[in-house]
């Protein structure tokens, strides 16, 4: 194992914006992920306009969104069932899609339990950061 290689493709992750790097080369994979200690990978909130009112019954739904430009997947390879559908229920962690960028997968966790109530992206369809892509009913 060649552990300069590792180094320095740890160095390249550190100093990029990707959230995981995987390489294959001459039978070898290294995988690489960077851990996040606020919010999980491809998860960000979305802030509604304060005069916007939201009835007591939707205000346990909360958006995920995509953390990254790139193209969305619900299922972890073509012909494969998606992570989730809609009614699913998740857990603080579990993985919901993929974002594709730059042939990097990264995954969409969910930042809390709940149930998937919205999905709001077409499988393959193009994604920008703070594109809305689940809502989920919390607990």
């Amino acid at each position: 194992m060649d552990f300069a290689l590792i180094e320095k493709l740890m160095r390249m992750l550190e100093q990029s914006s990707l959230n995981e790097l995987d390489v294959t080369e001459g039978g070898m994979r290294i995988r690489l992920a960077r851990q996040n200690r606020g919010q999980p990978s491809g998860i960000l909130p979305v802030a509604r306009p304060a005069e916007q009112a939201v009835p007591e019954a939707r205000s346990r739904q909360a958006a995920i969104a995509a953390g990254m430009a790139g193209t969305f997947y619900r299922s972890p390879s073509p012909g494969a069932a998606p992570f989730v559908d809609i009614g699913t229920e998740v857990r603080e962690g579990d993985q919901l899609a993929i974002i594709e960028a730059m042939k990097m997968l990264n995954p969409v966790e969910a930042d809390r339990d709940g149930v998937i109530r919205t999905i709001q992206i077409e499988d393959g369809g193009s994604v920008e950061p703070g594109t809305v892509l689940f809502e989920i009913e919390t607990r």
